[in-house]
């Protein structure tokens, strides 16, 4: 019986050996199946039930987090084979047909975001905020899609109020000089249907000298107003009231809107102060509470306020530090050789028959009544080595510019006594911290790069020391580094260096005799041990949310004049030369002819081509860029690419060149999908100019996955024209051979 036992107990230990070497190496299923057939086996066995749920657990935990975080990088095709293979193992857990439910949301919605870049490429915004707001019916909550809604919801307002509510918009030429400001206003309602309504104050005999040439009839109205200490409000598209712009009559005539700003990330304080600043408005209303912020102003001042606070009121970015600390340690003691006492003791011995000893048998002591105690003669054959690895690895999730910090060990207690002059003790607990303490402020940069302040404290219990009244404490050894690092996102820096090394050696010897040169090993005992402790420590920064960094098309407004503040489009986009026909306008006694611009017809077809270095390496990162030749004016490019995620891996998607020529402000959109093979490409010039000649479109930071043959290959390109239908040649296709 008692051989049964132990065998079966073997057998236990056995099952549970082998399924934590199968967890261990990723092998989950093995793990659970041996367990299984442990239990069919001993059903009794307690040991084995209790393997079996710890492995279950540990398998869908460590499966659910390395599928929630390749869902996170938009890996969705590896994210689902790692579901399916826990739904496997587990088909009715709750949990995973949650996250696969959520899966299947996050890829829908992927892929309306590509339709939403396509349309944007396009210039549809009101189609794609359309299907933004049928995305947001799913996922309402959703903080990228409530993000891009917002941008469109302030670019479609912006637009609509940049047209200044009048129905013309023909451009218009101005030819006068010192004319009266009723005659001015009476050429401009001849030229564009446009009516004035003047208030009792505003003088019309004021003298006017204005030469406009194809200007836009709000821009004409604005600048004559303001020329003549004057302010306009639009009545109606057709209709423009005008008072004298002091600060009685705006407070009798300008009209206001109230608007509440409820803040997701930036402090109300701040903002209300932004706002003061830069719009000069007038006490906003400030609750810290709800984080809100209220104005009462002018609709262009309003307009100018939501634009700001869009900027400034962006999601702090946040990363995962995946921190490393590995303590390694060897020891190797040596304690050889003949331990000889060091002392004798004699102890007097009472008579036969007596109790004890007394002062008159002293006198009667001889060698008999003398005992002697000898200790034992020993031995010393001990050799012991040791190597430890001492192992942390704890990820911790910052905000930018927020301290986090980490401690891994023990709370040792420290007793304070304090005495009073009566007498009276009283003593007090104090804990120190000791083990692994790290302290870490990440700062992310808008290009993805992460300034690290790192400060790493390694401490150890050491020897108790007792004070003279009693009370113990103890040795603390500390080492410490202080460093600040910048490193890329992914990028892994290793800390290493610092070294705590222990040489002790300690002989005990025979008097005399120990000291001699070879004979003197026998007469002694050595003792020796050695040590040595090296600190390392690994940090690898991952974004998960990256700091923002608005386009120049988001983040410069013109704003008009001082006296006159409301949102303007930037000078390139205020003239629609060519849009419609020009309205001439002039005095009777000189005529000028109004210029209108024609749109250029490209020459020839439109040639693209790759640039690409000539040596890539397995592993290596390289940039190649697609290069377009054009010999007429070009507004937008829509493009797709094709290309193998075996081979190359797409890091980045850059925009080129050639649409910002001319210091041309652009939107740029672009869709990386790996699992179809595709990059979407949309590039749109903003202004009513376009751009042309030989310049890159678009540039790609690639990874080379594989050696052998690579190839890149533009799939569609559609080039915008200025009003002309565009031809283009053969589409290019990049093969590369990698190392």
């Amino acid at each position: 019986m008692l051989v049964t036992i132990l065998l079966w107990g073997c057998a236990e230990q056995r099952l549970r050996d082998d399924a934590t070497a199968n967890m261990r190496d990723g092998n989950f299923e093995g793990a659970i199946q041996s367990l299984k057939d442990g239990l069919a086996q001993y059903p009794e066995s307690a040991t084995l039930r209790a393997g079996l749920s710890s492995a279950k657990s540990e398998a869908m935990g460590r499966l659910v987090s390395e599928a929630t975080q390749l869902r996170t990088s938009g890996k969705f095709d590896q994210a689902d084979k790692v579901l399916e293979r826990a739904l496997a193992m587990d088909a009715d857990n709750l949990r995973l047909l949650d996250l696969r439910g959520d899966l299947n949301l996050a890829r829908k919605q992927r892929n309306g975001l590509e339709e939403v870049n396509a349309l944007l490429a396009q210039g549809k915004k009101e189609p794609a905020l359309r299907r933004l707001d049928g995305l947001l019916q799913a996922t309402p909550k959703q903080p990228d899609l409530l993000a891009l809604q917002r941008r469109l919801q302030q670019d479609l307002r912006f637009e609509a109020g940049s047209t200044q509510g009048l129905g013309e918009t023909r451009p218009i030429t101005l030819d006068f000089k010192n004319a009266p400001l009723s005659a001015v206003l009476d050429a401009i309602t001849r030229g564009s249907g446009v009516n004035f309504v003047l208030d009792k104050d505003v003088r019309l005999d004021n003298r006017a000298t204005v030469y406009l040439r194809n200007a836009r009839v709000g821009d004409a109205i604005d600048l004559v107003t303001g020329a003549n200490q004057l302010a306009r409000n639009i009545v109606d598209p057709q209709t423009v009231f005008i008072y004298p712009n002091t600060p009685d009559k705006k407070r009798e005539h300008q009209e206001q809107v109230v608007r509440v700003f409820y803040l997701s990330s930036s402090q109300a304080q701040t903002t209300a102060a932004l706002l003061r600043s830069m719009l000069h408005v007038k006490d906003p209303f400030v609750d810290e509470r709800a984080n809100m912020v209220a104005i009462r102003e002018a609709p262009e001042v309003v307009a100018l306020a939501e634009r700001l606070v869009a900027l400034y009121d962006l999601g702090e970015p946040e990363v995962m530090l995946e921190l490393e600390v590995m303590e390694v340690s060897s020891t190797i003691l040596n304690n050889l050789g003949l331990d000889f006492p060091n002392s004798f003791t004699f102890n007097p011995l009472a008579e036969v028959g007596a109790a004890g000893l007394t002062v008159n048998s002293l006198g009667t002591l001889n060698g008999d009544r003398i005992g002697v105690s000898l200790p034992n003669l020993v031995l010393n054959l001990r050799r012991e080595v040791g190597d430890t690895n001492i192992l942390a690895n704890p990820r911790i999730r910052a905000k930018n510019k927020e301290k986090a910090r980490i401690l891994i060990g023990d709370k040792i207690p420290i007793i304070t006594s304090t005495s009073s002059a009566s007498g009276f003790v009283s003593q007090s607990v104090n804990y120190q911290d000791v083990g692994l303490k790290l302290d870490v402020e990440p700062v992310i940069s808008p290009d993805d790069d992460v300034t690290i302040k790192l400060a790493l404290e390694v401490s150890t219990l050491g020897n108790p020391v007792s004070t003279s009244t009693g009370t113990v404490a103890y040795q603390i050894g500390t080492r410490n580094a202080n460093t600040v690092l910048r490193l890329r996102d992914g990028e892994t820096q290793l800390l290493a260096g610092l070294v705590n090394k222990q040489d002790v050696s300690n002989a005990h010897r025979f008097p005399g005799l120990g000291d001699l040169p070879i004979a003197g090993r026998l007469f002694s005992s050595q003792r020796d041990d050695k040590s040595r402790t090296e600190l390392v420590l690994a940090v690898t920064p991952r974004i998960l949310r990256s700091a923002p960094r608005p386009d120049i098309a988001q983040a410069q407004m013109w704003v008009g004049s001082e006296l006159y503040t409301r949102l303007l489009l930037p000078p390139e986009q205020r003239n629609p030369v060519g849009a419609n026909p020009p309205v001439a306008v002039q005095a009777p006694a000189k005529a000028v002819a109004p210029a209108v611009v024609a749109a250029s017809a490209p020459e020839g077809p439109v040639m693209a081509s790759w640039k690409a270095p000539e040596v890539v390496k397995v592993g290596e990162d390289f940039k190649v860029s697609l290069v377009l030749d054009s010999g007429g004016l070009l507004r937008g490019a829509p493009l797709e690419i094709g290309f193998s995620s075996a081979e190359v891996e797409v890091l980045e998607v850059l925009e080129g060149d050639f649409f910002r020529q001319g210091e041309g402000v652009t939107s740029f959109s672009q869709a990386v999908n790996p699992a179809t093979g595709r990059i979407g490409v949309g590039i749109l010039r903003s202004d009513s100019s376009g751009a042309m000649g030989r310049a890159s479109v678009v540039e790609l930071r690639l990874r080379a996955r594989s050696a052998g043959p690579v190839q890149l290959q533009v799939t569609s390109l559609q080039p915008i024209g200025m009003g002309t239908p565009v031809t283009v040649g053969t589409l290019p296709v990049l093969k590369m051979q990698v190392q």
